[in-house]
């Protein structure tokens, strides 16, 4: 069987680490409901295209527009996407959301969490993968509880990994366990939020298939 071929728009060199890992290391459920190692089934094709990402509390409505020109750009069904967090006591407007790359951008980690008061507090990280065929979009979602912490703690200085803490790290940022040798990267995305949102649409993928007008292009 010839691997399926996904197209990834992103110019983020840590996302493509985490990718090459995902792929190395974890499994998907496939249209027969087995695990099957993900590096099994898909080869991942990076684009370095530039894609708009409209500034929107809302990360699917972000992703939604960024898969669109990903598209566009690529002229291949492809898919991208946008992470951020939502503080607990904001969850139903789902704040900061996909302001929470530019507040990081403008703030740093400590401006971050000195502004907005959440020191402590609970919070969940949310990522949200959008997959555009030429025709239509469709989001998939992953989330992981946590808590932000009191200060930046890590060395890994990708987006807001030195600020968030998920329930089962004992306080540990993902950046300390993504910098730790004995633990690494892998550690990180066994409960990744954005593990889980590629899981749900490789699953997609697999029992849909690509548009019909694209079926010569999957591998």
């Amino acid at each position: 069987m010839k691997k399926i071929n996904v197209y990834y728009a992103t110019k983020s060199d840590f996302k493509k680490q985490e990718i090459n890992c995902i792929i190395r290391s974890f499994d998907f459920r496939n249209e027969m409901g087995i695990m099957q190692a993900i590096g099994d089934r898909f080869n991942f094709v990076f684009s370095d295209v530039k894609t708009d990402e409209p500034l929107e509390v809302n990360l699917e409505t972000m992703v939604r527009h960024k898969a669109v020109s990903a598209y566009k750009n690529i002229l291949m069904p492809c898919i991208v996407e946008h992470a951020g967090l939502i503080f607990d006591a904001h969850r139903t407007e789902g704040y900061p959301g996909g302001l929470t790359q530019p507040m990081m951008d403008s703030l740093g980690p400590d401006g971050f969490l000195e502004k907005s008061s959440v020191s402590g507090q609970k919070a969940v990280a949310r990522a949200v993968i959008g997959y555009c065929d030429g025709m239509s979009v469709r989001v998939f979602v992953g989330e992981t509880e946590g808590v932000i912490v009191g200060s930046p703690m890590g060395s890994r200085d990708f987006y807001w990994d030195t600020i968030f803490s998920p329930d089962s790290f004992g306080g540990e940022t993902y950046a300390q366990i993504s910098g730790d040798p004995h633990r690494g990267l892998i550690e990180k995305m066994r409960v990744s939020q954005s593990l889980k949102a590629l899981q749900k649409f490789l699953e997609h993928r697999v029992k849909i298939g690509a548009n019909s007008l694209f079926s010569d292009f999957d591998g």
